[in-house]
Parts: structure tokens; sequence; C-alpha cells
């Protein structure tokens, strides 16, 4: 694979966010749209036209993701939120208002994501372990605690959760964990694979990005921030692919286009790095590469230089 640094195209924002940023999402529809998530217990919507946020939502925690529905139909105007106080938020940006408040999490919740299968279902990880279906219609809204033992457990890592992410289809989600684990989950019956991926997930880490490939004949690959690399995976079998190395801090996230083969990683290093698989003409000939007898340089013009 080769990589690329982005050169960033700098605007001065008419407003913003008082403490650190803690996810970025495009509106999925649209892409004059996108939503932060901030430490200072914020939800901002920005328009990327006028470059500055033209609504904002109070909470009483830290709001650490934040994510628009991407199915459309009557969802398409919430905005699901993870908040520090064990509860996950849905916003009306039609409104300006919250609509719905999720309790089922006992610990501050990293990571909320809509169903790719279900425009009305939702789902959230949390520092307890925990990984929740909601169903936003219903008053009871949680109707599944994904168990890593298919039990009664109701954990699915033995410690926080640090990453969702599901295959475009929403067959599979995937998620890791500060147990070091890797868990495959089918998402027809909720029930985990038991997909062997090894050691895979960093343990010191509180949240991170994961991506996966998109392909219509295959679930794809699961790109995985481990340190300053990104670990590879394949969803089905579990095997560990490669590692791509290019970043010279920890990755925090990483995105994978599905409209053309690229990943974006971002880094604690300052940096972003596009991703692209190996062209033609990146792998070369062995046939037509010079031969060279032992101790022969390849810099002199005769052989008493």
């Amino acid at each position: 694979n080769s990589c690329n640094e982005v050169k960033p195209t700098c605007y001065e924002p008419k407003s913003g966010h008082k403490f650190n940023i803690n996810s970025i999402k495009w509106f999925p529809k649209d892409t004059g749209i996108f939503v932060s998530s901030s430490s200072d217990k914020s939800v901002q919507v920005w328009d990327t036209n006028e470059m500055a946020a033209v609504e904002k939502f109070k909470f009483s925690g830290h709001v650490y993701d934040a994510q628009l529905s991407a199915k459309g139909g009557k969802t398409s105007h919430l905005i699901a939120a993870a908040v520090s106080n064990h509860q996950v938020k849905l916003c009306d940006i039609k409104s300006g208002s919250d609509t719905h408040t999720l309790r089922g999490h006992t610990a501050a919740v990293n990571n909320v994501i809509w169903s790719n299968r279900n425009a009305y279902a939702l789902i959230s990880a949390g520092r307890d372990g925990k990984i929740v279906m909601w169903d936003i219609r219903r008053s009871k809204a949680a109707v599944h605690c994904f168990d890593q033992f298919n039990g009664n457990s109701e954990k699915a890592h033995g410690g926080s959760v640090t990453s969702l992410s599901q295959t475009e289809g929403g067959l599979y989600l995937l998620s890791s964990g500060q147990d070091e684990q890797v868990r495959c989950w089918d998402m027809t019956n909720g029930e985990n694979t038991f997909t062997n991926f090894g050691s895979a997930a960093c343990a010191d880490v509180k949240s991170i990005g994961a991506a996966v490939s998109f392909n219509s004949c295959y679930p794809g690959l699961l790109y995985l921030p481990n340190g300053s690399d990104v670990s590879v995976y394949d969803i089905l079998t579990g095997q560990h692919i490669t590692d791509l190395s290019g970043h010279f801090g920890r990755i925090n996230a990483v995105c994978y286009n599905k409209v053309i083969p690229q990943l974006y990683s971002c880094s604690s290093d300052c940096t972003i790095l596009v991703w692209e698989p190996p062209g033609p003409s990146d792998k070369m000939d062995d046939s037509s590469a010079p031969t060279k007898t032992p101790y022969q340089d390849s810099w002199s013009d005769s052989d008493n230089d």
C-alpha cells in the first residue's frame, strides 16, 4: 500500500468548541453538513459553505461520539450522542432540541452507530463493557445486550469498549475493547461469531475510530488503529493480513472511502495520511531489474573507480 499526507486547507471558523473535539461525522447524504462532539459538553452542526456552527446542543456531560442517521426517512434528522453521564441522547435537527434519553449503561458511553439494517436501530458501546441495541420507537428502547459468551452476562467485553464498526449491509458488527479482543457479531441474531482475531486491540486507549472496507461480494476488511500502525484483518476468518505503517504517533481514528478505495488515518503526530492499494506500476518486474555480482557497486563508472 502507498500513502500520502493530506495538506490542510485552513479556514477561520466563526464559532467553535471550547475544549477537545472527540468526533467529527459527515451527514451521510449531504457534504454540506457535518456534526462534531466535544468535551465542552456539546454537539454542533456545521454548514461547510459558511464554515460556521448553525446548531448547538448542550448536555450535562462530555460527548464522546455523535452520528447522524444514514438510512434516511423519519430518522434522517436525528443525531445520536454518546454522553459521559451514562446516557445516549437523541437530538432533532429540525426542532433544535433533544428528544430521547436512552438509559441502560452504567458508565460513560464511548461510541454510537446507527444500524445499516434498520433505520430505527441504534447501537451504543460504553466503558462498562456493554454493547446495547436500541429501538428508538419503543418506550423501553433497549432490545438487546450483546454477550461475549452468548449467555446472560450482558457484557460484550471484559473492559471498556473502544470501537464500533459495521459492514455495509449491516450483517456484521465489529467491536474492540480494553480486554485486547476484537469481536465479530452476527446482526441477524445478535450473537458472537467467536471469530479469532488474536490479541488485537490496545489495552490503554479509551476510544478509537475503526473502519470496514465495503465490497458487494464480500464482508470486507477491518482497519483497526493499533498504536502508530493500522492493523488489517479479514472479517470472516480473523486473519491478520498486514500492518500499515507511516505515522509517528498514536493513531486516533481511520475512515474508509467507499466511493474510491482509499483509507484515511489521523494521528497524534498531527498528520492525516491517505492510503491506497498498490497499482500495477507499483509492482517491480524482477526480470527487468539489473543484475549485480557480489561486491559490485552501482555508482562507479568502471571497475578501476
